[in-house]
């Protein structure tokens, strides 16, 4: 009997081989190999990783954005670094824990601390994930000083003739921008829908112009990637060139930043400007240091100066949300992404104790923290830490700069005093 049975197992045992087998060759390697187009290849890349945090295969195709020629971030003499170095040990420790491939700190324009772990370097690119958002928000004010948009309170179907004839019509390019744009995210991840065809669709443009409203214009706050996605497709239509090209010219080749790569739907397609840009580590560093000086960097204004306080601005339906960024503007312990959905946020395990704190978020805890009145910049970049803590880098560092000697809290500058030190004039 014993025997009977130890033999169908092993005929049963034989067959599930086979099957996997036959799976394997027939499905799996066929599509991660892109056999089967681009969007089976992301699919089955994402089942077979952590989804959040997928091979870099996943990404392709992208686009490339040209940068400029670098030059070696400023660092503070040996010696010279006010902050305690015990500070930067704590830091360091506390993100090693936390599963970081790196955390850079930024005091007064210079490199004051820099910890890379898991052979990662400055110049290891990385999936900024969300940081990425940002970049609509910068690029709208481009438009705006070049002519290419009246305003940001300018309804988004001027260049959206999709949105032209229903209730869509109403959400300007502020709602979009506010993530307070009232379109519906959906949380579906089986093949062929909408949530799928707007991640790894192979035309996002028509997937994200198809999202209807859940809420009025302007009335609800939901970190929705559609309002990101839509408000890149307008900074296309009005900059009348592709976002790539639009982005080296008016960010990465005036910063000076090594070459990024957008993430492309397909071939010659839409980029996502929801998620996904690869970029250099140090780079974004570069970027936090020119938001922190009202867009002005190495003496250059990369960024209209005014279109930073914009940015910044709160927003009508979140006000610790301004443009494609966060503001520390209250006190919330968990800070949701959707106020519907309790699982989707972040803890703060104490409020900020600077009051000007705005801050950049990506999936997997890459965060880039910047502290006008401290003069700091705090970027770090890995996987999703397990007690992950967005109070505790920030306060961390605040609490250094404030025990320095000699630093009254009176004397502490505003974006707008960064800005004028960085032009030349000091006011």
């Amino acid at each position: 009997m014993l025997r009977r049975i130890l033999k169908g197992l092993a005929k049963t045992g034989k067959w599930t081989l086979i099957v996997i087998a036959v799976i394997g060759v027939a499905i799996y390697l066929p599509s991660r190999l892109g056999w089967y187009g681009i969007y089976a290849k992301r699919y089955v890349i994402s089942l077979s990783g952590n989804p959040m945090s997928p091979a870099r295969a996943w990404y392709d195709p992208q686009e490339l954005v040209p940068g400029g020629v670098p030059a070696p971030l400023k660092a503070w003499p040996e010696g010279e670094n006010p902050i305690d170095p015990a500070a930067y040990r704590e830091a360091a420790s506390w993100a090693e824990q936390q599963r970081s491939d790196s955390l850079v700190v930024l005091y007064k324009g210079r490199l004051a601390h820099a910890s890379y772990f898991n052979g990662r370097s400055p110049e290891s690119e990385f999936s900024t994930h969300s940081l990425t958002k940002v970049l609509n928000s910068i690029l709208a004010g481009h438009a705006i000083a070049d002519g290419f948009m009246e305003s940001v309170d300018q309804p988004a179907a001027d260049f959206l003739p999709e949105w032209d004839t229903d209730e869509r019509r109403a959400i300007t390019v502020r709602d979009l921008l506010n993530m307070a744009g009232g379109l519906e995210e959906t949380f579906a991840f089986y093949p062929g829908s909408a949530r799928m065809a707007r991640t790894i669709g192979t035309d996002i443009v028509a997937a994200n112009l198809e999202v209807g409203l859940y809420a009025p214009p302007g009335t609800a706050f939901t970190h929705a990637n559609p309002n990101s996605q839509v408000a890149g497709i307008v900074v296309e239509r009005a900059a009348g060139m592709r976002f790539a090209e639009y982005l080296s010219n008016k960010l990465w080749m005036p910063l000076g930043l090594r070459d990024g790569w957008l993430l492309l739907d397909r071939e010659g397609g839409m980029a996502h400007t929801d998620c996904c840009m690869w970029a250099a580590i140090e780079d974004w560093a570069r970027i936090g240091q020119a938001l922190m000086q009202n867009g002005c960097y190495a003496g250059a204004q990369v960024i209209p100066a005014d279109w930073v306080d914009e940015m910044t601005t709160p927003s009508a339906a979140n006000e610790n949300y301004g443009m494609q960024l966060w503001l520390g503007t209250s006190y919330e312990r968990l800070r949701q992404y959707d106020p519907g959905i309790e699982f989707m946020g972040n803890l703060h395990s104490e409020p900020f104790v600077a009051k000007d704190v705005f801050f950049l978020d990506g999936a997997g805890d890459q965060r880039l923290y910047m502290i006008p009145s401290r003069e700091l910049v705090i970027l770090r970049t890995g996987k999703s830490g397990p007690e992950w803590d967005d109070a505790l880098l920030p306060n961390l560092f605040t609490r250094a700069v404030d025990s320095i000697a000699g630093e009254p809290p009176a004397a502490r500058p505003t974006r707008a005093d960064l800005n004028a030190a960085c032009l030349g004039r000091l006011r």
